[in-house]
């Protein structure tokens, strides 16, 4: 399964691109502007200005979207019926600039345009797909051109459709909607960090669907990389490191789930993928991504990127986001590596708390060790995949931390309490400049 995301400003030619790419790849295109465009025609409908947030929301409850595929064609039913290019006017696309930026309206298509992707191989256009919608899009694109070049490429459409109107109407209320979308507080139309920039200004549509193209089956190669590499490096991974697993069967084979082991050695990762059944998506120090090669694997293993010294909110979020899409998110609630410590002597952090709540995913608690205290040539590894702890066993009511560290340190007591570390040596390591942790 894959998912695109093409974010950039009105104009740019998303639409048509990902419609084109959507049939060449065989997969679902979903028109996300459609949805607020339709929100927008109904409040225009209404005689309500869309810039009344109040009275905005307080319409959502007259309003029901149905979003079909027919023949692979998206089709959105508002009230159960379908509005074809009434949402496609000028009036419209500034009604639905307007409604995009109000919260409850974003929050209110969230679910719709998520769910459909967990469902389905997709490609999504908007404005925010790779920054909020699909964080964890395995393509990012972020499509962009002049002004003028949009501008002249609306008036045309709009010509085309018998439309009366001037290119320096449809300029105009470009560059306003340009304004709107990159200011507004509310998920603005900005470049993700890991979308690739690509101008067209002075590119046809099917030179543009080409160049995306390009770069969605290098993505695919990479993000196949694991299924290759894993058949061959596993079974000799084992054999060296004399891997044994225990309680694979208490791995859920489909859903979203998070993985929560103890962290001994910088391998770990490996020694848990190599005996796991499913794929791992791992989060791993951003400082990884540009040491040459390991770097390499790093992002082909499709690792989420992490700046440990900051709150990284966009971590968080790709983390969530890689969980609620079914995948195996592996993270280590001690954040460091204690290598012959007793894990209970050793501090956490509630991340996995964090991420099992905002996600509504289960917890599967995993237990590394190492016969002799370390890693290294024939030492004993072995992995115990603990029981399944149900999301509704963490005591969650309306989140918060000390809900999401009462909830990590019960994932991380079960961790715990699978080992035996009677006989490893007790002292807690130090950090640098000689501090204790």
């Amino acid at each position: 399964m894959i998912r695109i995301a093409i974010d950039g400003p009105g104009g740019a030619g998303k639409s048509s691109v990902a419609k084109a790419l959507a049939r060449e790849l065989g997969i679902i295109y979903v028109d996300t502007g459609a949805l607020y465009r339709n929100i927008g025609l109904y409040v225009l409908n209404k005689g309500v200005s869309p810039k009344d947030n109040g009275t905005v929301v307080s319409l959502l409850d007259e309003i029901t979207l149905e979003l079909k595929f027919q023949d692979g064609r998206q089709v959105i039913l508002l009230n159960g019926e379908d509005k074809g290019d009434a949402i496609r006017t000028p009036e419209v696309s500034m009604a639905a600039s307007a409604v995009s930026a109000i919260p409850e309206v974003r929050e209110y298509l969230l679910e719709t345009q998520r769910s459909t992707a967990k469902r389905n191989s997709v490609i999504m256009d908007g404005r925010d797909i790779g920054t909020v919608i699909l964080p964890s899009a395995e393509v990012k694109i972020f499509l962009t051109a002049s002004a003028e070049a949009r501008a002249k490429r609306r008036y045309k459409e709009l010509l085309a459709k018998g439309s009366e109107v001037s290119y320096e109407q449809v300029y105009n209320e470009m560059v306003e909607r340009d304004k709107n979308d990159s200011t507004r507080a509310v998920a603005p139309c900005v470049k993700a960090e890991d979308a690739i920039l690509i101008d067209n200004s002075d590119m046809t549509e099917e030179e543009t669907c080409k160049s995306i193209l390009k770069i969605v089956k290098k993505k695919s190669k990479v993000r196949n990389f694991y299924s290759f590499a894993k058949p061959i490096v596993a079974p000799i991974y084992r054999l060296v490191m004399r891997v044994k697993a225990t309680g694979i069967e208490n791995v859920p084979m489909d859903g979203g789930l998070i993985l929560c082991a103890n962290h001994i050695g910088a391998i770990d990762v490996i020694s848990i993928g190599a005996v796991c059944p499913r794929q791992l998506t791992f989060v791993a120090k951003k400082e990884l991504f540009s040491v040459p090669l390991l770097g390499t694997i790093v992002k082909a293993l499709g690792a989420i990127k992490v700046d440990r010294g900051s709150g990284d909110v966009g971590a968080i979020k790709a983390s969530v986001a890689a969980a609620e899409a079914g995948k195996v998110l592996s993270i280590f609630p001690q954040g460091h590596r204690f290598p012959g410590v007793d894990p209970a002597k050793t501090s956490i952090h509630h991340g996995a708390g964090l991420i099992a709540y905002h996600s509504g995913c289960d917890v599967l608690p995993v237990c590394i060790k190492i016969k002799g205290g370390r890693y290294g040539f024939l030492k004993r590894v072995e992995v115990i995949f603990g029981k399944v702890i149900k999301n509704s066993e963490l005591g969650f009511e309306n989140g918060g931390t000390a809900e999401y560290r009462a909830a990590t340190e019960k994932i991380f007591n079960a961790v715990v309490e699978m080992g035996d570390y009677s006989s490893l040596p007790a002292p807690i390591p130090k950090r640098k400049g000689g501090k204790k942790r």
